[in-house]
């Protein structure tokens, strides 16, 4: 018996599940795994991997000798981990009720110390839109932010780029990437007409990554659109998901107001990517300067969290506050993307917990963060993380710390515009129209003038058409989430 194998993770119960739990967990993941139907190659060692763990966590004896191994496995490994985790909670304590409570962890994940410092390679495709909609100034700002990307490429840097339309083209392949005078040329030809498939897109710039593939930097897949797609949504969605298990992130940018910011929003969450709208093509060099600019900051990619909770303890939302506000769900695992050289990842968890016994205090979670340390030989060794908080009769009289005060006030502004645009849906233009004027009210307190005026706009709008406009909504959406931003939350 050894503590280097995690078997609460394997089985995907908590620290504390209890006998039942564990056998119902034991059943699910033998039934999953058995070498007689599962076509994975290493599919008897996991079954006799998860029959030991069974056999070791529903004996005490074996139990508690393994629960001490771990802990000892793990406090070793956190002395010698890739990352650091620093940990808020909102409240000191939980306090002992007979009801559920909400309880909020903010994470700053940063990268350990020990970590070497280097420029990683890069190796990107920009994914360009061509379609009739996207001729004038739009198509002449993405060719010309392009080319400035091609023109800072260092010696180990890959780039293509990949147009499309009805159909998808190389229009820059990695070798013509590197002659900026053919690549400009090239650059000179793209003409805009046709429709738009964003699958044809991405199926050729997988391919080109592929090719190019970088095992020891970063690889990274940019898309402009400004039209939505049709019939092949499955299509890019299987492509995200085989992007996420290669290491590609996708960065998607939406220009205008007629794209579907939901299955963009899915592809890049998918990958730990990020979605930008960008109302303006005056805007487009200066945002793709900065994205490849962040691409030369990171040092791990795929980065994850994983882990269980207590059993009282239930996952409602996840937040990516940094380095790019985005919502990512209630289950673990989660993708997180890259992380900074000199910043960080961090993470709101939002939280309810069920009524506690008669316990001075609660292991929350036991969490993991790894990811994909870059470089040449660097492995990445995986953090652990366990989280406890003590519980009293007496409630905490302290507010929350203000990182955290202030991330769920901003939150919760971007809540408010997803759930009247729900609301508008579903037929229920009235509350929808009365939830944005609240929110035009809270938008103006907190000085955005510009948003406030949008949901004004909106209200007005749902109530004579029961529905957002396109560019209103957008405008909403992206701009109450990029309020949770270093910059906004931070007062620089």
């Amino acid at each position: 018996m050894t503590g280097e194998i995690d078997y609460y993770s394997l089985l995907n119960v908590p620290r504390d599940a209890d006998p039942e739990t564990i056998r119902h967990a034991y059943r699910n993941a033998a039934r999953a795994i058995h070498p007689d139907t599962s076509k994975e190659a290493d599919a008897t060692e996991r079954f006799l991997l998860i029959n030991q763990a069974y056999e070791t966590l529903t004996d005490l004896e074996l139990r508690i000798a393994y629960d001490q191994e771990l802990m000892e496995t793990e406090q070793e490994k956190i002395e010698d981990a890739s990352y650091t985790c620093e940990v808020q909670s909102s409240r000191k304590c939980l306090l002992q009720l007979g009801e559920p409570q909400v309880h909020y962890l903010l994470l700053d994940i940063k990268p350990s110390e020990n970590i070497p410092v280097f420029r990683p390679p890069i190796n990107v495709c920009i994914v360009i839109d061509k379609s009739t909609s996207m001729r004038g100034p739009r198509l002449d700002q993405v060719r010309s932010a392009t080319i400035r990307i091609l023109e800072s490429l260092e010696r180990d840097d890959r780039a293509t780029v990949v147009a499309f339309s009805d159909k998808a083209e190389v229009i820059v392949s990695a070798d013509q990437a590197q002659e900026i005078t053919t690549a400009r040329a090239r650059l000179s030809l793209l003409q805009a007409g046709g429709g738009t498939e964003i699958g044809q897109g991405l199926y050729l710039s997988m391919e080109s990554l592929q090719q190019t593939f970088l095992r020891d930097g970063v690889n990274h897949l940019i898309l402009f659109t400004d039209g939505r797609t049709y019939g092949d949504e499955d299509l890019c969605i299987s492509l995200a998901k085989k992007a996420a298990d290669l290491g590609i992130t996708i960065n998607s940018l939406g220009i205008g107001s007629d794209w579907n910011d939901l299955l963009l929003d899915d592809l890049s969450s998918r990958t730990g990517g990020n979605v930008l709208f960008l109302d303006s093509p005056s805007v487009i060099s200066a945002l793709l300067s900065k994205i490849f600019h962040n691409l030369e900051k990171v040092v791990a990619n795929r980065v994850i969290i994983e882990g269980a909770f207590a059993q009282q303890v239930d996952l409602r939302s996840t937040f990516r506050l940094e380095p790019d506000p985005h919502p990512l769900g209630d289950q673990f695992p989660l993708l997180l993307g890259h992380l900074p050289r000199d910043g960080r990842i961090r993470l709101l968890l939002e939280m309810v917990i069920h009524p506690i016994g008669q316990i001075s205090h609660l292991e929350m979670a036991h969490l993991t963060i790894d990811g994909d340390i870059l470089g040449v030989n660097n492995k990445s060794t995986p953090l652990p993380l366990k989280i406890d908080i003590p519980v009293s009769e007496k409630p905490d009289m302290d507010p929350p710390p203000q990182d955290i005060s202030q991330a769920i006030s901003r939150i919760s502004l971007y809540e408010m515009q997803e759930k009247a645009r729900h609301e508008a849906e579903i037929g229920q233009a009235q509350q929808a129209a009365r939830r944005l004027e609240n929110l035009a009210t809270q938008l103006l307190a907190a000085g955005e003038r510009e948003l406030a005026k949008a949901a004004l706009n909106e209200a007005a709008r749902v109530t004579h058409t029961r529905k957002f406009s396109s560019q209103g909504g957008k405008f909403l959406k992206y701009g109450t989430r990029a309020l949770l931003l270093p910059a906004k939350t931070e007062g620089s």
